[in-house]
């Protein structure tokens, strides 16, 4: 049996972002869960935010915007920064604020790892601002990283300790790793040779 529950995106798990942008000058960073990948090669990435959030007129002024990704001894500053308005409070204070390549991204140091993005698209559906980046560069703890030759290796994500949303509205922590992708299904069925 189901349960219908009418027109509900229920997507799990939620990845609960800070997305920055220079707002007339002014670091600004507002919580985000409605974010997402769109591809890996390229790099692009998607942010939707609320059409009168203060953040997104710093991302049209400047063409680009910064995904920083919090770990859960963030919580209480994520949450506060999705309670109150760029407008009001200065949210750059709450971070130590550092800029990369593009210059015109703020990066929040005490996330674990930052991405610079620049705007390739923006488009409004309904009271939804979406803006589509491209990522310029991504910067990583070092002490989440290792062997930068030949590929870097990046810690797991217990290790990271993202904080991951849910539309029961609760924050949660990622649990144990289950399988390796592209491995679990030789269980039950091996691919014809070269099909990956």
């Amino acid at each position: 049996m189901k349960a219908k529950l009418g027109k509900l995106p229920y997507i799990y798990p939620i990845p609960i972002i800070l997305a920055g942008a220079l707002v007339e000058g002014k670091p600004n960073f507002t919580t985000i869960g409605d974010v997402g990948l769109m591809g890996i090669n390229p790099a692009l990435v998607c942010i939707s935010s609320h059409k009168e959030h203060h953040l997104n007129q710093g991302i049209l002024q400047n063409d680009c915007f910064s995904i920083n990704i919090p770990s859960t001894n963030l919580l209480p500053q994520v949450d506060y920064c999705g309670q109150v308005s760029g407008k009001e409070v200065d949210k750059g204070a709450l971070f130590e604020v550092f800029f990369g390549d593009l210059e015109l991204a703020p990066l929040i140091m005490e996330c674990p790892v930052n991405m610079e993005c620049r705007m390739i698209k923006e488009f409004c559906i309904q009271h939804r601002q979406i803006f589509i980046g491209e990522v310029a560069q991504t910067y990583v703890d070092t002490t989440l990283v290792s062997g930068l030759e030949p590929k870097p290796v990046l810690a797991d994500l217990v290790e990271l300790d993202p904080i991951i949303y849910a539309l029961d509205n609760r924050y949660y922590r990622i649990g144990q790793p289950i399988g390796t992708g592209y491995q679990e299904a030789d269980a039950i069925y091996s691919p014809p040779e070269g099909s990956r």
